[in-house]
């Protein structure tokens, strides 16, 4: 009995092996495997419109079949009802929790930081003195997270994101939650969203203008150089000669509504009074295998660990707090 236990112990410690890593093996498989899948299933595709339908009491399934599987936008009249943030997100509420900070507003003519703080921005924004182009639109919700009360995401929206250490996102700048203030007139100017990403826009307060046009836009850089001179595209067809067969859709995004922007859709904002709007991108089973795609082709070591995190996000846990990552 004595001379057989050790034989039993080490027969015991490698069928354990065997049995993890016939595990670990078969989620790789399957892994690798859904990868596959879905790099077929969900290639970018957009549907051409000529308005933004607006819905509610629209189910999670209707909003795939009808939005997110054919890329079409559409906007949600009814998921922020219950928002804190609706009666809290006030012009004097920001005033009051971050006059002081002094690196939020942005020059979005050259995403470069205004010394400016939040008090300053606000005040010009209160007088109607603000300066077109100036936005303040760098307040992370992750670095601010007692706001985190104030709002829930849709249930349209799943983000693997979220299932990581928020460290972890705010490292790798995955952080993809921010508050927008910005004065009546002030103006993002023709974009198409970081990592090709869908996005999803709430607003709080204040009326914007949404200029949208379909991914197969493909302007240059005098052409995204231009917004705010030209909000249509469509006048100056002589400097501009890619607006000439374009088809934007205008919609005007109302307090309380959210716009679903697919992937890849170049669009303009406009503010038409001071507003407030939480904006976010996501990364999930419909956009994956997009948002990987463009990783790729920027950061091949990043792309090639993102999904793998995201598809495991245990060992992207792990690897974080080992400081491996």
């Amino acid at each position: 009995m004595t001379i057989q236990s050790p034989i039993y112990l080490s027969n015991l410690i490698l069928f354990s092996l065997m049995l993890v890593t016939l595990f670990f093996s078969t989620r790789l498989i399957i892994y690798v495997l859904k990868r596959m899948w879905r790099k077929n299933k969900y290639k970018l595709i957009w549907t051409p419109i000529s308005s933004v339908e607006r819905r509610s009491n629209l189910s999670y399934e209707e909003f795939v079949r009808d939005y997110a599987n054919i890329g079409k936008p559409v906007i949600i009249t009814d998921s922020m009802k219950n928002w804190k943030a609706m009666t809290k997100w006030t012009i004097d509420f920001f005033r009051s929790e971050y006059s002081s900070t002094n690196f939020l507003v942005t020059d979005v003519r050259n995403q470069t930081q205004v010394d400016m703080t939040v008090a300053q921005y606000l005040d010009q924004m209160s007088a109607d003195a603000c300066d077109n182009f100036l936005y303040l639109r760098s307040l992370r919700i992750s670095s601010n997270p007692k706001l985190y009360e104030d709002y829930k995401i849709p249930v349209y929206f799943p983000d693997w994101l979220q299932k990581l250490p928020q460290k972890l996102l705010i490292k790798y700048r995955l952080d993809l939650y921010d508050l927008y203030i910005g004065g009546k007139d002030t103006s993002i100017g023709l974009h198409s969203d970081i990592l090709d990403s869908p996005a999803w826009v709430a607003l709080i307060d204040g009326r914007k203008k949404i200029v949208l046009f379909t991914p197969d836009l493909i302007p240059d850089q005098k052409d995204i150089l231009s917004y705010g001179k030209d909000e249509t595209f469509n006048g100056d067809v002589e400097n501009f000669p890619l607006y000439a067969n374009a088809n934007p859709v205008e919609v005007i995004l109302e307090p309380g509504e959210i716009i679903y922007i697919p992937p890849k859709w170049w669009h303009h904002v406009k503010n038409l009074e001071n507003s407030i709007s939480m904006n976010a991108n996501m990364i999930n089973e419909w956009s994956s295998e997009i948002v990987y795609s463009c990783i790729n082709q920027e950061y091949s070591t990043k792309g090639k660990i993102l999904p793998l995190i995201l598809e495991f996000p245990w060992l992207g846990r792990a690897l974080f707090a080992m400081g491996l990552l």
